[in-house]
């Protein structure tokens, strides 16, 4: 996960979108959770907002960097929109209200792989156990649910959001291509559940996820090996100082935003310590 930068979104709408969104909003006032339900099915406006949200991240997931090829993307409603899930500290699943009142506002959009955002299980294990954010949308015990947008800020999430600057750090990558959190429970234990939920909830563990993360690391180390051996010589010639510098630059694009798994090949250069300019 990198951080998206939604800051110019709103010059990105097609003409005429926002205007339709208020109207729909507008719609959706007193209505039942069922007419809602009607009104979502007939005008899906955020389906126009697909390409916009693509080129934000260069066709990648926000949620797990994945370029999809060969299958649709969603776009995903942040906070669900219909009803949102939860679970207490007892194992109880808890159904509350849904966002319906974010339905059309496009702060609330994520761009999504179908393995992030629907219920799939891992067709490559035996793991009978089904991922994906779905309506699942976490809140701290004790944290009251917003049911406007003044209240949004007060609310205490546990799902990590890639247009939060702070959140995709809380995730990390280990050597056999696995996502991990960033940080050790007895540190920050608050922040260490965050990113283990999000990890589940996001499906960030997927077979061929954990397989494309292998092949970038690996990718990765290779070039970095290398950087080490020419440090280690005793004599080093202009021409290994240059090489340096191509590995180096090499690095630089499988570590830049717009690269696939791109936070895989900062982690394996944070863990190898190599010293790099941003």
């Amino acid at each position: 996960m990198r951080t998206i930068d939604v800051s110019n979104l709103e010059d990105l709408l097609p003409e005429g979108w926002e205007e339709n969104a208020e109207t729909l909003n507008a719609l959706l006032n007193g209505k039942t959770a069922e007419q809602r339900r009607a009104i979502f099915k007939a005008s899906p406006i955020w389906q126009d907002l697909l390409l916009v949200l693509k080129g934000l991240s260069n066709n990648k997931c926000w949620y797990s960097e994945a370029q999809e090829v060969m299958s649709d993307m969603d776009v995903d409603h942040f906070r669900p929109k219909n009803e949102a899930k939860n679970i207490d500290s007892n194992g109880k699943s808890i159904i509350r209200d849904g966002y319906w009142w974010l339905a059309y506002d496009w702060r609330n959009y994520r761009l999504s792989s179908i393995y992030s955002n629907r219920f799939r299980k891992d067709k490559h294990t035996e793991e009978d156990k089904s991922y994906g954010k779905g309506s699942f949308f976490p809140l701290r015990d004790g944290c009251n649910a917003a049911t406007c947008l003044a209240e949004l800020d007060d609310e205490v999430i546990y799902l990590l959001d890639p247009i939060n600057p702070n959140d995709p750090d809380l995730l990390f990558f280990s050597e056999d291509g696995k996502a991990i959190p960033s940080v050790e429970e007895e540190d920050e234990p608050w922040n260490f559940s965050r990113a283990k939920i999000s990890i589940d909830v996001y499906h960030l563990n997927h077979t061929p996820l954990i397989d494309a993360r292998l092949v970038v690391w690996n990718l990765c180390q290779r070039k970095i090996n290398q950087i080490k051996q020419i440090n280690q010589k005793q004599l080093r010639t202009a021409g290994d100082n240059a090489r340096i510098e191509i590995i180096k630059e090499e690095l630089r694009e499988m570590a830049s935003k717009s690269s696939e798994f791109s936070a895989v090949a900062l982690a394996c250069i944070e863990k190898n310590k190599i010293r790099m300019a941003a």
